[in-house]
């Protein structure tokens, strides 16, 4: 029996969390995303890392940003930067109502809506290209999408895949590729530029329901299908590296570290639960029970995970020495 650990901090709001997401940037890294039913709050997260002083953390709300359905997924743009000025947030959200909605602002007097319409049905994920250069989204209506939102933020193509699309990501190291992830377990690896497939791996589990490409190394994709956590090395693709049972009635969320492509959180089934994983114990090294689970994400430098559990913001430090 796991022992289950208590979150380092919370943070209390007044209605469910469906959605939360750090800045992926290093220059942002601070900035956090909170999709409540019909808005999406913006703030800074300061957490105290003096080692002799008590751990603290500061949270400043920024900016509340009306919605108006309840929001299926949200990612940060490359331009959020608060250390310039003018500031600048600017990130995108995925809605209900299968639209996808581009916000920006610079926290004073200029505040931008713009909205992309195309896919028939809900949208699960979300990314920017690192330059900012492009926007895709995967959804149930078994496409990908890529949005140019450089210029008339049109739609400059799709993917048709055979099942709905659960996950969607970029990565720094690897300018214009695009990980895509089906339900069926299919993880496909796209050259952006000429739409052409360069590999796909089959999980053999089912349903798929996240995938993530690793910040820290790009040869690193993990995914979470059926109850199995499965990892692979893209550069030796025919077979997961690792393969291991993690969430016995199904897994819903996954996330690989900043830090480390050893580290993985994962949310899912038998009593809600959150485990972070190092690849390289048996054992996970993080359990906590959950209510309601709406949204993972990790911090850009510092080793905290963080869940959306019912209203509270719940953050976890992992000991990763």
């Amino acid at each position: 029996m796991d022992t289950l650990a208590a979150p380092t901090h919370t943070i209390d709001f007044s209605d469910q969390i469906f959605r939360v997401d750090f800045s992926p940037y290093e220059w942002s890294q601070n900035v956090i995303c909170i999709a409540l039913a019909n808005k999406i709050c913006v703030g800074n997260v300061k957490f105290q890392e003096e080692e002799d002083l008590e751990e603290e953390l500061e949270f400043q709300l920024l900016r509340e940003f009306h919605h108006e359905t309840r929001v299926c997924a949200v990612a940060w743009s490359p331009e959020t930067s608060l250390s310039v000025l003018p500031k600048c947030v600017s990130f995108a959200s995925a809605g209900a109502d299968y639209k996808v909605r581009l916000f920006s602002s610079d926290l004073v007097a200029i505040h931008t809506l713009q909205v992309l319409c195309g896919h028939t049905n809900y949208v699960n994920c979300v990314t920017y290209e690192p330059e900012g250069q492009f926007l895709a989204s995967v959804s149930d209506d078994h496409t990908c999408k890529i949005w140019n939102i450089k210029e008339d933020n049109s739609c400059t193509a799709t993917f048709f895949l055979t099942s709905p699309g659960m996950a969607v990501c970029c990565h720094r190291e690897e300018v214009g590729k695009l990980l895509v992830a089906e339900k069926n377990g299919l993880i496909h690896l796209y050259n952006v530029l000429s739409h052409q497939a360069i590999l796909s791996v089959d999980s053999g589990c089912i349903p798929l329901m996240s995938a993530d490409w690793s910040p820290s190394n790009s040869l690193r994709v993990a995914a979470i299908a059926g109850g199995e956590l499965l990892v692979w090395d893209i550069s030796r693709p025919s077979r997961p590296i690792d393969a291991r049972p993690i969430h016995v009635e199904g897994g819903q969320l996954l996330r690989f570290s900043q830090l480390s492509d050893q580290y993985i959180a994962t949310v899912g089934q038998a009593d809600l639960q959150l485990k972070v994983t190092n690849v390289k114990n048996k054992h996970p090294v993080l359990v906590a029970s959950l209510q309601l689970a709406g949204g993972l994400t990790w911090h850009f430098r510092l080793p905290y995970v963080c869940v959306g559990n019912d209203r509270k913001l719940c953050f976890w430090k992992v000991a990763t020495k």
